[in-house]
Formats: structure tokens, sequence, C-alpha cells
């Protein structure tokens, strides 16, 4: 017997807390009779309830006006029933597997925080009881300047900050130049002081890249202003680009400063007044807060060079 009218199935999909997951399709057909498929599965260990609902209509046959059949129609809810079950799976995997990578990030950055906190403490206790002049005044200024200000400055918008995260976005680009300014003038000042003590005599690996970190960190806080008012000057640059090269000079002026400390762990200021261990234990820190710090960044830079890529290739 054909079916003069149009069948109608309603599905239901819950994600409970405890990872179970119920797909329920109840299908009335046009002689009264109920068609219902019901799964429960484990396909995932969401901490969200979600409740979504679906229409499935019939489909006719290659016959005109020709409905299919109550068989065919069980048939049909059957393999939508079965194709939902594995579409919901995927999106709940997915979304669990997004989930953890973010808890990583979380962890990560709180292990950079404490790699932050340990050499800028270690380093204000280093140079203020030894007195803050000459190699003890540079190594004081530049580290609270790159180290620590911009370390925490080029971090503000990263969506994983543990310190920033829940700010706004106005929030995080006030506190972001506030800390660039306090921190570039500071790295600034710090390897100012060396060169001019050393006669701008620069001839090891440490001082010539503190000093183009010098250079390029004066740069950067000039394209930074740029950036801030970007929308004013769009007229002359875009505002995309305008961003982009604020985000790469940053990012370039950090990994070159932090690079700098590393060497700097190798001068006779350290050598003199920490054992080998201590020095080694102090660059591997260095190297953790440099990589740790540059996944917000460089994640910025990729997505805002694939937008310069969109637009402009």
């Amino acid at each position: 017997m054909n079916i003069s009218t149009s069948n109608d199935a309603t599905s239901s999909v819950i994600c409970t807390d405890y990872g179970s997951t119920t797909l329920k399709i109840t299908s009335t057909l046009a002689d009264g009779g109920n068609v219902t498929c019901t799964s429960d599965s484990a396909a995932t260990a969401s901490t969200t309830s979600t409740f979504g609902y679906q229409r499935l209509t019939s489909i006719k046959l290659s016959k005109p006006d020709t409905f299919i059949k109550t068989p065919g129609t069980k048939t049909v809810i059957s393999t939508r029933f079965l194709k939902m079950t594995m579409d919901m799976k995927s999106n709940c995997a997915d979304s669990d597997t997004k989930q953890s990578l973010i808890n990583i990030e979380y962890f990560l950055n709180i292990i950079n925080q404490i790699c932050i906190g340990f050499t800028t403490i270690y380093m204000n206790w280093l140079c203020l009881s030894t007195g803050l002049t000459k190699t003890s005044l540079h190594a004081w200024l530049v580290t609270l300047g790159f180290s620590f200000l911009m370390a925490e400055a080029i971090m503000c918008h990263y969506k994983s900050n543990v310190l920033t995260c829940n700010f706004p976005r106005a929030t995080k680009t006030t506190i972001h130049w506030v800390l660039q300014v306090l921190g570039g003038g500071l790295g600034i000042t710090g390897t100012l002081v060396k060169c001019i003590q050393k006669g701008f005599l620069i001839v090891t690996v440490h001082g010539k890249l503190g000093f183009a970190a010098l250079i390029l960190c004066s740069i950067s806080m000039i394209s930074g202003l740029a950036a801030l008012y970007s929308q004013k000057l769009k007229q002359f640059l875009s505002p995309l680009l305008n961003k982009t090269s604020h985000n790469l000079l940053g990012l370039i002026t950090f990994v070159l400063a932090l690079t700098a400390q590393y060497y700097g762990y190798e001068t006779g200021f350290f050598v003199r007044k920490t054992t080998e261990d201590f020095r080694i234990l102090m660059k591997f820190i260095t190297l953790m807060t440099l990589i740790l710090s540059s996944v917000g960044p460089l994640k910025s830079l990729y997505h805002k060079l694939m937008n310069v890529k969109k637009n402009y290739w």
C-alpha cells in the first residue's frame, strides 16, 4: 500500500555531561503507526549539554505523485539515523580535541608565567644586592624591560594568556601599549647604558644581538604608534598591512632581545657570581620564555599573513 501523504520524522540529539550520547528519531506514518530509532553511545566526554532538533522529510520516488512505501520510509529513517549518529560523534570528538588543545595552551602559559617570574625575581635580587652600577644596572634594566614587560606585552592579545584572557579587546590593547612603552623604554635605556660604558665597542655575540634589539625595538615602537592609530592612517596605509608589519617587527625584536639575554649568561658578570649549573638553568628558562611567549604572536601573525595573501594576492 502506498502512502498518500508525506512522512515527517523528528530527531533529537543529546550530549550529556558524562559523555553519553542519545539520538532518537520518531516518525508518524500515514496509517497512524510510529517508527522510532533510539541509540545511546559514549561518543564524547563533553562537559556541555547540547540539545538539537532536526526535521526529516519524506522522499519522493521517481514516479510522479508517489511517495515511498512504509518499509522504505523505515529504511530511509534508519539510514539517516546512522548518518546523523556518525556526524554527531565526529562533531563532539572535534570539539573535545579543540578543548584539549586549549587546556594545554593554558597550562603552558602558566609554566611560562612561572619562568618569567623566576627570571625577574632572581635578576632583581642579584642586581640590587650587588648595587645598581655598570653591568648590574644594565642587566637589571634589560631584564625588566625585555624579559618581563615586553614578554607580557606581546602576550596581551593571546587568547590562552591566563592574565588577560577575560579582558575585552580594548583593555588588552591599552595594557599592551602601556607595557610595551615601559618595557621598550627600559630595554633601550639598559642597552644604551652598556654601549656608553663600552664606548660602543660591540664585539661579542651578546653585544651585537643586544644592539640589534635596541634598533628594532625603536622601530617597533614607532610602528606600534602607527598600528594604534591604524584607522586614522588607513588612507595612507592599509590597517591590515600596518598591524601585520608591527606584529612581525615586535616578534623579531623580542626574539633578538631574549637571545641576547641567553648569551648574556656567558659574560663575566654571571660567571663570577653564579655556578655553571645555575647558568645552564637560567639559559633553559630563558629559552622556555622565548618559545612559549612567542606562541600567541606567531598565531596572530599567521592569521594576518593569510588575510594579506587573501586580499592582495
